[in-house]
């Protein structure tokens, strides 16, 4: 058991010699696209960030006694457009000090969930702003045909079968999905207005689905400083009244898996890994196209999705 507690504690898991007293600032992390439902290791071993759990971990910091601030760690280039305003309503009704920093990328859904801070964070380079809606479903009905897989449906109601991946669009679809596409938009664009105390028709301006390096976002007004985490986390002390010497304990939600738990863990999820491990030794392009084509199947689960509508590859 003394060898057991040794190996945990070596890989990042509680000791019991950890001194539980004191303040604390909450390091919330929200890496990858964001998706419903629990963050998940996906197709080939590509991460996502779940709503549910990231509003469980936000939920749990905000209870927490002992816990003074909240720094919300982003790197994510959006996804779902519910997720992300279940992520940003719950990021609302904190009662503690809120601070947003942003990674490497923060845009579209990234952006949603970090615009209702009281500062925000960002780095020269961080890839931000894409405030914008992207719409459309995967229609794969030409793909089945070439492999000869035959399918049929049966719909009732003109607008029954927009979610269907069997055809395109109908132009009453069409239709229905712009209109949800200017609705959504319509809340991205006046939301961000508010967290930044600018007039919509300043932040209109600069959305479009328009993206900024971190330094330029700065320049316009969509974040507040350029910094990095660690620089949140003293803003989030100032914010909570502390000193910015003042030594806290950083508590990492949601909870990283220790050894034991990785160990006897998720039998699929670290084949899916193996399998991804395997194939990037013999084909990177292809294991990176697979991500992207499980994340975009994914992301498009509805019509409507703030996620930037390109990849940047920085070299």
């Amino acid at each position: 058991m003394g060898f057991f507690k040794l190996m945990q504690a070596m890989m990042g898991g509680e000791s019991s010699s950890v001194d539980k007293r004191g303040k604390k600032i909450a390091v919330v992390y929200a890496v990858g696209p964001i998706m419903s439902g629990k963050s998940d290791s996906g197709f080939m071993g590509s991460e996502t960030v779940g709503s549910t759990t990231i509003i469980e971990a936000l939920r749990k910091a905000n209870e927490d006694k002992q816990v003074v601030a909240i720094v919300l760690r982003v790197d994510s280039p959006g996804g779902s457009a519910l997720a992300s305003d279940l992520i940003w309503h719950e990021t609302q009704v904190l009662k503690k000090p809120f601070v947003a920093s942003m990674g490497d990328v923060a845009a579209s859904g990234g952006y949603y969930i970090s615009m209702g801070a009281k500062k925000i964070f960002a780095a020269p380079s961080t890839i931000t702003g894409s405030i914008g809606v992207v719409g459309g479903k995967l229609a794969v009905k030409g793909l089945l045909d070439k492999v000869g897989i035959t399918t049929e449906t049966i719909e009732r109601g003109k607008n029954s079968g927009i979610f269907s991946s069997s055809g395109k669009f109908t132009d009453s679809q069409r239709e229905v999905v712009t209109n949800m596409m200017q609705d959504m938009y319509g809340q991205f664009t006046t939301k961000a207005a508010k967290g930044r105390n600018m007039p919509v028709e300043k932040l209109r301006k600069l959305a479009g689905g328009r993206v900024y390096s971190g330094r330029q976002a700065k320049e316009n007004g969509l974040i507040d400083e350029l910094g990095t985490l660690h620089d949140a986390i003293n803003e989030a002390k100032k914010l909570a009244g502390l000193d910015s010497s003042t030594t806290v304990r950083i508590e990492v939600l949601p909870e990283p898996t220790n050894f034991f738990e990785a160990l006897l863990g998720d039998l699929e999820a670290e084949k899916e890994v193996s399998v991804a491990s395997g194939l990037e030794k013999l084909a990177p392009e292809l294991v990176r196209i697979g991500q992207k084509a499980a994340r975009l199947r994914a992301i498009f689960d509805r019509p409507v999705a703030f996620v930037m509508p390109f990849d940047l590859d920085i070299r």
